[in-house]
This record gives C-alpha cells, sequence and structure tokens, in this order.
C-alpha cells in the first residue's frame, strides 16, 4: 500500500512538472502583423545600352545607339512616365524588356526614316550618318534625383548636333520639379543680371562671352540644384554660337536665399 501511495505521489509529480515546462515554453501573447512595416527596398539603378548600324547604300551607313536608365525600385507610373518622356518613351511598364525593345523600335524607325531621306539626298562621297542618346544620374540627394538627358547626330551638313538637358524628380512626393517650385521671383530684368554676373564670372578662361548671340539671358527650363548652386544650361544657338558648345551658368543659393521657395528652403535645410 505504501509503494502504492508513493508511485501515486511520484506520478503526480512528473505530470506537474511537464505542464509546468511547456506553459513556460508557450507564447503568452500572439505578434501584432499589422504594426509590423515592411521595408522600403534601397534605391536601386542600372543601364539598358543598344549600338548597331545599317548600311543603307554604298555612300551611306547609319549609325544609331541609344542609353537609358534603368529604376527597379521605383514604382510610380506618373513619375516613370516624366522621367522617360524626355526620351519619348511611353510604355505601359518600364522593366529591362519593355524598354529594350522599345530601344529596338526606335533604332528600326530611325533606319527607316534614314533610308527615305537618302532616297532624296545621298552623299556623293561615304558618310556616317548617326543618332546617339543618353541618360546619366547626377545625382540623388536628399530624396532629390537629378538625370541628365544628352543626344547627338549628324545627317550630313557642315556639322553635328549635340544637346544637354536636366531634370529634377523629388523621390518623397514622385514629382518633377519645375522652376516655379525653385525660385519664386521670376522677374525677366533682375534674373538676367544675376545669369549674366555669374556667367563672366565663370567665363574668363572659356571665352564664350565673345560669341553671345542675346544681349540679355533669359531664364529658361533646363536647370538642376544642389546644396550650393542653382545651374542653368543653354545649348547650341540657344543664347551664343555653335562654337560656344553649351553654356551652364551656376548661380550661389546664397546670393537669391530670398528669391527661393519655401519648398525648397525646407528640402535642403538652408
Amino acid at each position: 500500500m505504501k509503494n502504492i501511495i508513493v508511485s501515486a505521489l511520484f506520478t503526480t509529480f512528473i505530470l506537474f512538472s511537464c505542464t509546468k515546462t511547456n506553459n513556460t515554453n508557450t507564447p503568452t501573447s500572439t505578434p501584432d502583423t499589422k504594426s509590423q512595416t515592411v521595408a522600403k527596398p534601397a534605391f536601386s539603378i542600372d543601364s539598358i545600352k543598344v549600338h548597331d548600324s545599317l548600311s543603307v547604300n554604298e555612300m551611306l551607313t547609319a549609325e544609331f545607339e541609344a542609353g537609358v536608365l534603368l529604376f527597379p525600385t521605383l514604382t510610380d507610373m506618373t513619375l516613370l512616365d516624366s522621367i522617360y518622356a524626355k526620351e519619348q518613351l511611353n510604355l505601359n511598364q518600364y522593366d529591362r524588356q519593355s524598354l529594350t525593345r522599345a530601344l529596338r523600335d526606335s533604332e528600326q524607325n530611325y533606319y527607316n526614316e534614314t533610308k527615305k531621306n537618302a532616297e532624296e539626298y545621298s552623299p556623293t562621297f561615304h558618310q556616317t550618318w548617326n543618332r546617339a542618346s543618353d541618360m546619366d544620374l547626377v545625382s540623388n540627394e536628399d530624396g532629390l534625383m537629378t538625370i541628365k538627358y544628352s543626344g547627338s547626330g549628324y545627317t550630313g551638313g557642315a556639322h553635328g548636333y549635340y544637346y544637354e538637358f536636366y531634370k529634377v524628380f523629388d523621390l518623397a512626393t514622385n514629382k518633377t520639379l519645375q522652376l516655379k517650385d525653385i525660385v519664386e521671383n521670376r522677374d525677366e530684368e533682375v534674373w538676367n543680371e544675376i545669369l549674366k554676373d555669374n556667367f563672366l564670372k565663370e567665363d574668363l578662361e572659356r571665352g564664350q562671352a565673345d560669341m553671345l548671340l542675346v544681349q540679355e539671358i533669359p531664364l529658361n527650363d533646363n536647370f538642376y540644384l544642389d546644396r550650393e548652386h542653382l545651374y542653368f544650361l543653354y545649348n547650341q544657338y540657344e543664347i551664343a554660337a555653335y562654337a560656344a558648345g553649351p553654356i551652364l551658368i551656376k548661380v550661389p543659393l546664397k546670393d537669391i536665399k530670398p528669391f527661393l521657395t519655401k519648398y525648397v528652403k525646407e528640402r535642403l535645410k538652408i
């Protein structure tokens, strides 16, 4: 009888110990999955390039080259439409396959256009007509991304052409910035003085001032900015002769602080 009682007590002790151990390992509450936030993918960038040529006839070769940036982590379609608008690309999606196909379509269109032009005018000695375009990331600081669009070409004649264009995008709001977002006062007379003064300060070694075609330098929409300067780019023939090349005028932000919008001052912490 004594052995039976001891055995029963021992069995009870074992059961109680197991139950206590199990309770210790069981979570007391379920994590709230709704309160967990998914981390936003880090900004990343890639590029796509297409380069090829075609013999149009014995005297003419057509060469095509195009490059675009690829943004795997950007998903806002309005933003992406604006990014690729300068390259005349308006797609349903901007992945590698779609962009590559669009560049190849542009290439074929260029060849078709060149063939048609060659029927009306074909050089008497061998020439290479070409078209090239590219996109480059200038900067991505404080959520403001600047892209440079450049292009060049030659279709006969004395010389070819070249251009640069800049666009600034606010990645926090998916907005393409306009000049009105940067400066409040855009008075033509005031800015003519500002742009001329800063142009002449930078032109001591370049000699572009001797090739100016205008008396006044107007504001334009070809601009970008960083924490220290607001830059304006003027392409060939825009304010100066072809030989002058593109003209970049940089204006210190500290000199135009009263003209800057509240948005820019807060964004750049000026």
